[in-house]
C-alpha cells in the first residue's frame, strides 16, 4: 500500500492478551506475542508514513511489558499517544510513562460493580475505579468509556453521575457492536432499534445540558472507519462487522507466534 494513504491517527494493538474476559470483546486473544523491538520498528514505519497520533489498544495494552517504552518512544518522536485500558492492572512504570508522555487515557467502565464485573468476566470494578483515581492524582488526562448493551438504559445516568462526582471531563458511550466475541452473543447484548434511538436521544440531551461540565459523546462503530494496526502487522480498516473490514496491507515487519 502507499504510505501516504494512511490517516494521521491510527489504533495500534500491542497485544490481544488480556486480564479480563469481556463478553463483547472486539479482539479476542490470538496467541501472538510481539517484542518491544518489533513494535518500535512498526511505530517508526508509521511515523515515516505521516502518522502523528498513536492510540494504543488491545487486548489490554497496560499488561504488555513494552508499553512504557512505547509511550516514551512516541513522545521522543514528537507524536501524540492515547491508551484505552480496562484499568485492572496499571503498574507504577506504566503510570510514570503515561505522565511523562502526556498521554490521554480512556478507562473502560461499564456500570456499577455487579453490571461491570458481569460484562468484563472478572472482579475488576474496584481496581478500575482505583486506577482512575490514581491517574487523576498523577495529573494524567483521563476519560471514561462505557459500552451499552441491551437492557442497559440505566447505565447512561449511572455513568454520567459517576463522571460528575469524580470530576471526569469526558464520557464516551459505545453501543454494542457484534464483533469478535460479541458475535456469538448478539441476541443477548445487541440493542434493539428502539433502544438505540432512545439511548442516542438521551446522550444528545446530556451533551447539551452538561456542555460546561462533561463532554458526553456517542461513538458508534457502525458508522465509523477505524484504521487499526493489528498484532500480526496487518493494516485494517475496521467497521461494524468483520465482513465489512478492509485490509490495506502490512507494515512489513512480521510478528512471531509463540
Amino acid at each position: 500500500m502507499r504510505r501516504d494513504s494512511l490517516p494521521p491517527a491510527v489504533c495500534f494493538r500491542v497485544s490481544r492478551h488480556c486480564n479480563a474476559r469481556c463478553r463483547f470483546c472486539l479482539a479476542p486473544p490470538d496467541g501472538i506475542t510481539v517484542s518491544e523491538e518489533t513494535l518500535k520498528a512498526r511505530l517508526d514505519w508509521l511515523f515515516s508514513a505521516g502518522v502523528r497520533s498513536i492510540h494504543f489498544c488491545g487486548g489490554e495494552p497496560a499488561i504488555h511489558p513494552a508499553l512504557p517504552g512505547l509511550l516514551r518512544h512516541v513522545a521522543a518522536s514528537g507524536a501524540k499517544s492515547r491508551v484505552t485500558t480496562n484499568g485492572i492492572e496499571v503498574s507504577d512504570d506504566v503510570a510514570a510513562a503515561l505522565q511523562e508522555s502526556g498521554t490521554h487515557v480512556k478507562v473502560s467502565l461499564h456500570g456499577d460493580r455487579n453490571h461491570h464485573n458481569g460484562l468484563v468476566g472478572c472482579d475488576g470494578f474496584d481496581r478500575t475505579v482505583a486506577t482512575l483515581r490514581m491517574l487523576q492524582v498523577a495529573k494524567v488526562p483521563v476519560s471514561v468509556q462505557t459500552t451499552l448493551v441491551a437492557g442497559g438504559g440505566w447505565v447512561l445516568d449511572w455513568a454520567i453521575d459517576f463522571c460528575l462526582r469524580q470530576k471526569i471531563k469526558r464520557l464516551s458511550f459505545l453501543p454494542f457492536v457484534a464483533r469478535g466475541r460479541g458475535v456469538a452473543l448478539r441476541d443477548q447484548l445487541a440493542l434493539s432499534s428502539g433502544e438505540r434511538a432512545s439511548f442516542l436521544h438521551h446522550v444528545k440531551q446530556a451533551r447539551r445540558l452538561l456542555s460546561n461540565r462533561l463532554d458526553v459523546r456517542w461513538l458508534d462503530m457502525r458508522s465509523s472507519r477505524l484504521c487499526v494496526i493489528d498484532v500480526d502487522g496487518r493494516i485494517v480498516i475496521e467497521r461494524g462487522s468483520e465482513v465489512l473490514d478492509l485490509q490495506l496491507g502490512n507494515v512489513g515487519i512480521p510478528a512471531r507466534p509463540r
